[in-house]
């Protein structure tokens, strides 16, 4: 127990250094251009909480960086670097679209088939990256990254095309039906009930690592050949993982696509895949680190339009507090582990490391059981 709340205790300071010394750095830089740093923090802080409809975009922005940086952290733990949340976002909220558009049912059925729809879509997306290292040893680091390149594109050629709203002339499809549209919790404001879904995706992923299945995600990340002779199914397994990882993106694209934008939209993922790997290991790959890590990124994404409006500090600075980050949280990984690939805070085994297993081998003589 102590040890455990000594690693823990480690953890929570070290991701406060990272932050503070971004802040700082931030800070000097805003020295250097002639600016104030404690007004225009000050302006940054009231910029997220100055009114109702800055908090209500507060929220907004932290349901999808959340729930998604909860999804890859799924995968982290495994050792499985999932780069493609910003694609299966996107994939989840072009299914989940083409279900509301076209799919002729009662509002009560089709509503939660659309979401079935993405969590499907968004898990499927990924799961081809896991079927592509588990058959042929391919990089899922490089296979996730390269998805997203074209579900990218994918959006593009469907709201340019096919999808294209024929009653207008930009690239976005038709609005969806209002009877399956995502709720507004205060009228006016953007804040919808996606932070009910956030809230689940938190508890469910806590309850996951008191799980069996967490259980063998948490083994596989120590090593493969650890995993194996523990008798978990190493290969199911990560098919596993990568479905869970990629379904929760794909559950926050339905949420942007359903309770904001009702309709599909060139570069709807924006950032959000990229600052949910970085709000992931900031939080130490735990739930709870990780809603820490989302409500501070949310903050400067809401608050740097506020500290540019108040001060002559440009939004751009809050471009570079997140690089900072970024890069601190990536030479914290690299530090602890020796070497990228290895999962942050766990050291794999010795086994392991001498002699890295194939995910389609077998030892003859070797008793594996299903996972």
């Amino acid at each position: 127990m102590r040890i455990s709340l000594g690693k823990t205790r480690g953890k929570i300071v070290g991701a406060v250094v990272m932050v503070a010394a971004a802040l700082l750095i931030g800070a000097v830089l805003m020295l250097l251009s002639g600016n104030n740093p404690l007004e225009a923090y000050r302006a940054l802080v009231f910029g997220a909480f100055s009114s109702r409809q800055r908090v209500s975009e507060l929220f907004v922005k932290l349901v999808p960086v959340m729930i998604m940086g909860l999804g890859v952290s799924v995968a982290y733990r495994a050792q499985l670097w999932n780069i493609g949340a910003g694609g299966q976002f996107l994939l989840g909220a072009i299914a989940a679209t083409a279900v509301g558009l076209y799919v002729k049912l009662p509002p009560a059925l089709l509503a939660p088939l659309t979401i079935l729809a993405a969590a499907a879509a968004g898990g499927g997306w990924a799961l081809l990256a896991g079927l592509l290292k588990v058959k042929f040893h391919a990089n899922e680091v490089i296979t996730t990254l390269m998805l997203n390149y074209i579900a990218n594109y994918f959006l593009k050629f469907l709201v340019y095309g096919p999808m294209m709203d024929p009653a207008g002339q930009l690239p976005q499809s038709a609005l969806l039906p209002e009877g399956i549209r995502l709720r507004q919790i205060f009228p006016g404001l953007r804040a919808n009930y996606g932070l009910i879904i956030m809230v689940v995706a938190l508890i469910l992923t806590a309850l996951l690592w008191r799980s069996a299945v967490g259980c063998r995600i948490n083994l596989i990340g120590q090593g493969e050949r650890v995993a194996t002779y523990g008798g978990v199914n190493v290969r199911r397994v990560v098919l596993l993982t990568m479905f869970i990882s990629g379904g929760a993106a794909g559950v926050a694209g339905w949420i942007e696509t359903f309770g904001l934008q009702y309709r599909l939209m060139e570069n709807m993922a924006g950032s959000y895949g990229d600052i949910a790997t970085v709000v992931a290991l900031l939080g130490a790959l735990n739930p709870y680190g990780i809603a820490a890590a989302s409500v501070f990124f949310a903050i400067l994404l809401v608050g740097g339009a506020g500290m540019q409006r108040m001060t002559n500090v440009p939004y751009s600075i809050v471009d570079v507090i997140q690089g900072l980050i970024i890069i601190f949280v990536i030479a914290g990984v690299v530090g602890r582990e020796g070497r990228p690939g290895k999962r942050p805070g766990k050291q794999s085994s010795k086994l392991s490391s001498k002699q890295p297993s194939k995910l389609s081998s077998k030892e003859p003589g070797r008793r594996e059981r299903d996972a």
